[in-house]
């Protein structure tokens, strides 16, 4: 930070050029003249030389309080008289004066942002209040304290939205929670209440309202050949619950029932049924009863829209089982994000909400650890005396070719036109032996799903080359295709329920016997194999080996001087005796680990009741024991007939007549 020097000297005084004597030459001669001096400068420019002197020690001392308020942290201060400075001087103190507020400014932003990042709201204010009081346009102050200002109001709505919930008033809580949201759409807090009451608000459309606790109320009905109106009087009578009857429901209607220590909302989904009527529940004390037909049904049955994310089960397979098990209305599959929509009543839903729960379960997967051992012993003997096996004689001539003999060399024959050809060496004798033991060992550990395929390939991949000619063009093409050669294994595990593996088995060992070279000149191989497929069941952590893949080799060679290499005793001293012998064993050891056994759903997963033929359902119709029950208001009676003393069936019966055939109540209870 740069001060300016300031001096309160005011230097020479000038004079005016009038006022002092003219020095002028005319023709390169100079004329010296007489200089008059005043006695006394004129008064105004003694006082304008003066404010000028004041001004400059003003300024001077003002800029030194500045940057003592400076070095005192009293920044504030300092810019101000900084302000005035540089609005007096803007080319002696405007740089300063930004250079000052400039960094205070960012201090304080930083300050401010670190408070409200600590929740300390009121620090946050006053440091970006401060800020706007320098700078009144500065963003990002004015960016943190608008901030500050939703915040504010974000927990103001927030604790309304609470104290809604807590008043049972869900839409005001939504409303809040909405205006949360619009300003701040990723608070967390705002969030979770919003999905939690439209959780609770989905689950009150998407799911009948419970029924309340009289229509379990102990309920004994006696009663023959009494009109559907007169039943639902007596259970409405009894447990409070309203009925509205849809128009078409024939009320002349007459059932019979006898149903003991029951609760009422089963004696009243049998008597429904019977009468070929069904329900709607409006509310935990009114029911709408109207005709069981499909008319009716499309006009007050409730259809559920439920999307099933499947984790494991393939959803084209899905889709067929619940169709041919249930056959909901509609059902739609994708299988990009293996989703399943179904559209059907509440009772369909639950159906199919089982079977996934049966279906879609994770594969078991198991660890194979496998060792395969391949033992080669391989062995040596050459003895006995190399003779050579055959001795040449040549005859030259002059011409120095053997055979290209004239009439007269032929006549003329010697011993120097004969030459005897002897190998080199003529004689060798063979002491060697060798062993040679090797072992092959490969200890992979395979990780595999349920029913798929594990490959392992230890070895080379030996090209073979192909010459494929156009018989157009007569132009060649080659193709390299490649052979698998080495140690090949492939697994296919089957797990089951009680913790035992089955595996299929194929082990191939093979190697490159020699090549084989065409008369085309190209090269092909010849491959020696070994194979062995089975399949075994074994226990969670059981080894098996598999062994007795064995190749035994010997071979036994002689040469020798025919007659003499086969002389008993001495016959070793005319011959030379090579033998091989080679042996190769294959072990295969292998021990199943599972890692995720096959899940077993729960009971009642497993099995479950899905309704009758017409329609699919999780409920059955039963008559339930309601348990012992003792008051005035259940005792409900129809004319003197009847006798609860009489033995009556313990398990409901119920039939429906007519409307033409006549009937009287036997009795209710």
């Amino acid at each position: 930070m740069e001060s300016r020097e300031s001096h309160c000297d005011p230097g020479p005084v000038a004079i005016p050029t009038s006022e002092r004597g003219p020095l002028s030459s005319r023709g390169g001669r100079a004329m010296k003249k007489k200089t008059v001096v005043p006695p006394v400068l004129p008064k105004l420019t003694v006082l304008v030389l003066l404010l000028g002197i004041l001004s400059g020690c003003a300024t001077y001392l003002e800029e030194r309080r500045a940057d003592q308020l400076l070095a005192e942290g009293n920044t504030e201060a300092a810019l101000v008289m900084l302000s005035q400075l540089a609005k007096s001087d803007p080319t002696g103190y405007r740089l300063k004066h930004l250079q000052v507020r400039d960094g205070y400014l960012r201090d304080l932003l930083q300050k401010a942002r670190r408070a409200a990042a600590e929740r300390r709201t009121a620090a946050a204010e006053e440091g970006y209040r401060t800020i706007l009081r320098l700078d009144p346009q500065n963003e990002p102050a004015l960016a943190g304290l608008a901030a500050l200002e939703g915040e504010a109001r974000e927990v103001q709505t927030m604790a309304q939205a609470s104290q809604s919930l807590k008043n049972g008033d869900t839409a005001g809580a939504m409303r809040s929670l909405s205006a949360v949201l619009a300003e701040n759409a990723s608070q967390p807090e705002a969030q979770r209440l919003l999905q939690g009451i439209e959780l609770e608000r989905n689950r009150g459309l998407t799911a009948d309202p419970l029924l309340s606790d009289a229509l379990r109320r102990p309920v004994t009905l006696e009663l023959r050949d009494v009109g559907i109106q007169t039943v639902l009087e007596i259970l409405s009578r009894t447990s409070n619950v309203n009925f509205v009857l849809d128009k078409d429901v024939k009320t002349d209607i007459k059932t019979t029932i006898f149903a003991k220590n029951t609760s009422v909302e089963d004696a009243l989904n049998l008597v429904l049924r019977t009468s070929q009527l069904s329900k709607k529940i409006l509310n935990e004390s009114t029911l709408l009863i109207y005709a069981d037909t499909e008319e009716k049904k499309k006009r007050y049955e409730d259809l559920v829209m439920r999307t099933f994310y499947l984790k494991n089960a393939d959803p084209k397979r899905m889709q067929e089982m619940v169709k041919t098990l249930i056959a909901p209305k509609s059902m739609y599959v994708d299988d990009r994000f293996k989703m399943m929509v179904v559209r059907d009543n509440l009772d369909v839903i639950a159906a199919i909400e089982r079977l996934v729960a049966t279906y879609d379960i994770a594969d078991p997967e198991v660890l194979l650890e496998v060792e395969i051992l391949e033992v080669n012993s391989n062995g040596l003997l050459n003895l006995g005396i190399q003779y050579p096996d055959r001795i040449t004689a040549s005859v030259f001539g002059r011409a120095g070719q053997p055979g290209q003999l004239t009439v007269n060399e032929l006549r003329n024959l010697n011993r120097n036109n004969f030459e005897l050809f002897l190998p080199d060496p003529l004689l060798a004798l063979n002491l060697k032996q060798t062993s040679t033991d090797a072992k092959t060992l490969a200890n992979p550990r395979i990780r595999v799903t349920n029913r798929q395929k594990a490959k392992v390939l230890i070895g080379d991949k030996v090209p073979v080359i192909t010459t494929t000619t156009n018989q157009t063009s007569s132009a060649s093409m080659e193709s390299v295709n490649y052979l698998d050669v080495g140690l090949k294994l492939e697994v296919v595990p089957e797990i089951h329920v009680n913790s035992e593996v089955t595996i299929a088995i194929d082990l191939e060992v093979s190697n490159v016997v020699k090549e084989v070279r065409s008369t085309t000149g190209l090269l092909a191989y010849q491959i020696g194999t070994r194979n062995a497929s089975t399949m075994l069941r074994l226990r969670d952590g059981e080894t098996q080996v598999l062994a007795g893949l064995l190749k035994d080799e010997q071979n036994n060679n002689s040469a020798g001087i025919p007659g003499l290499g086969t002389v008993p005793g001495v016959g070793r001293l005319f011959s030379n005796q090579t033998s091989t012998n080679g042996r190769s064993e294959i072990v295969l050891l292998i021990t199943p680990r599972i890692v995720r056994s096959m899940p077993t759903p729960a009971a009642h997963v497993v099995e479950f009741p899905s309704g009758t033929a017409d329609s699919a359902s999780v409920r059955p119709m039963r008559l339930t024991p309601a348990g012992q029950y003792s008051g005035s208001d259940a005792q409900l009676t129809q004319p003197a007939s009847s006798s609860t003393e009489q033995p009556q069936p313990s398990a409901g019966a119920a039939s429906s007549a007519a409307p033409s055939q006549p009937g009287t109540g036997q009795g209710a209870k």
